[in-house]
């Protein structure tokens, strides 16, 4: 049988081909009448919507890709899954993959993204990007982008994250109030602009109560559990006082309370420890883990967003979003007499 075509759909309701093929893009200038005549006439007669010959009309694949750095950690799924929530609304498809860290598997992801031609890419940069790698991988080939969670400085493009460094405040000043003066701060990737901004934020907040950061009690390791563990062996081994810890990562954390009990040391009790993120596994800890909230899913929804308007928009400004970071004070940083300095998730750092 033939093919049936717009055409066709057109006749059989006695409308125009052009109104056919608005119904057929839900746009709002057709009434819900014509819509629902239209549909049920295309559902009749067979019709099929041609979704290659569309793509190749607007030179689009209405595909999106995702390059994120770890598969494993909680943030990252719920960030995926309000891209994608977004990105499906909008007709796209959304192709995943994931560096680890590897600056090497990187390059190897975005051409292979480059090669499936996907109108655009959204990218949680590797801990070692260079803005010459991003010219080169990405400006180069006119690939419209948005940079997630992290920045590379010296590259121009759209970016979302949270204020990283008025997270690292609220921590800093919220474990002052509470009565630690010795804060350690463990795990994420060295150069991550994530981990660098953090530590700044943390830094100023201690140094505005009088207090420093020990450069010793600076442990950079992998953003993962294992991480976590490691940077409190290697914090052990400098043999520095601390009464409270700052891990990168609320999944860090979780590996430094296991480390910390392989020790013999209580986390809340004889140590304060406290995360970024506010995963949903952070109120289920013993104790529950005081964590910075850094809206993933908010994240997502607006990366999206931003990376569509850049392919409409191609020669649009770059823009970044800063979220805002909420301090969610629970029982691991309790004090001595087992309180919490529940005031300080209200500081106003401006």
């Amino acid at each position: 049988m033939p093919r049936v075509t717009l055409s066709d759909i057109a006749a059989a309701c006695g409308v125009s081909k052009a109104t056919v093929s608005l119904v057929v893009r839900d746009s709002p200038r057709v009434s819900a009448a014509t819509k629902a005549r239209v549909r049920e006439a295309m559902e009749q007669l067979g019709y099929v919507y041609d979704r290659r010959a569309a793509n190749l009309r607007a030179q689009r694949s209405m595909t999106v890709a995702l390059v994120a750095t770890n598969v494993r950690n909680p943030y990252f799924a719920e960030l995926t899954m309000a891209i994608e929530r977004v990105l499906y609304k909008r007709g796209y498809t959304l192709l995943l993959g994931y560096s680890h860290d590897d600056q090497e598997r990187q390059t190897r992801l975005l051409e292979a993204m480059r090669e499936h031609r996907v109108d655009g890419l959204l990218l949680v940069p590797s801990y070692d990007t260079s803005a010459a790698m991003l010219q080169k991988s990405l400006v180069a080939s006119a690939t419209p982008h948005v940079l997630v969670t992290r920045h590379v400085p010296s590259h121009q493009a759209d970016y979302i994250g949270v204020d990283n460094r008025a997270a690292g405040h609220l921590l800093g000043d919220h474990l002052v109030r509470s009565g630690r003066r010795h804060v350690a701060f463990l795990g994420g990737p060295p150069r991550s602009t994530a981990r660098v901004e953090r530590e700044e934020g943390l830094r100023t907040a201690l140094e505005g109560h009088g207090c420093a950061l020990d450069p010793a009690l600076s442990v950079a390791t992998s953003a993962d559990r294992g991480g976590g563990e490691r940077a409190v062996e290697l914090l052990a081994e400098t043999g520095r006082p601390y009464d409270a810890i700052v891990c990168y990562s609320d999944v860090v954390a979780f590996g430094a309370i296991s480390a910390l009990r392989a020790l013999g040391m209580e986390p809340g009790r004889d140590v304060a420890v406290a995360g970024f993120d506010d995963v949903p596994d952070a109120v289920l800890q013993h104790p529950s883990l005081t964590t910075v909230a850094t809206h993933p899913d908010q994240t997502g929804a607006e990366a999206a967003e931003l990376l569509l308007r850049r392919i409409e928009e191609r020669d649009r400004q770059p823009h970044t979003v800063l979220l805002t970071p909420e301090l969610k004070v629970r029982e691991s940083t309790r004090r001595e007499d087992g309180a919490t300095d529940a005031d300080s998730g209200r500081a106003d750092l401006r």
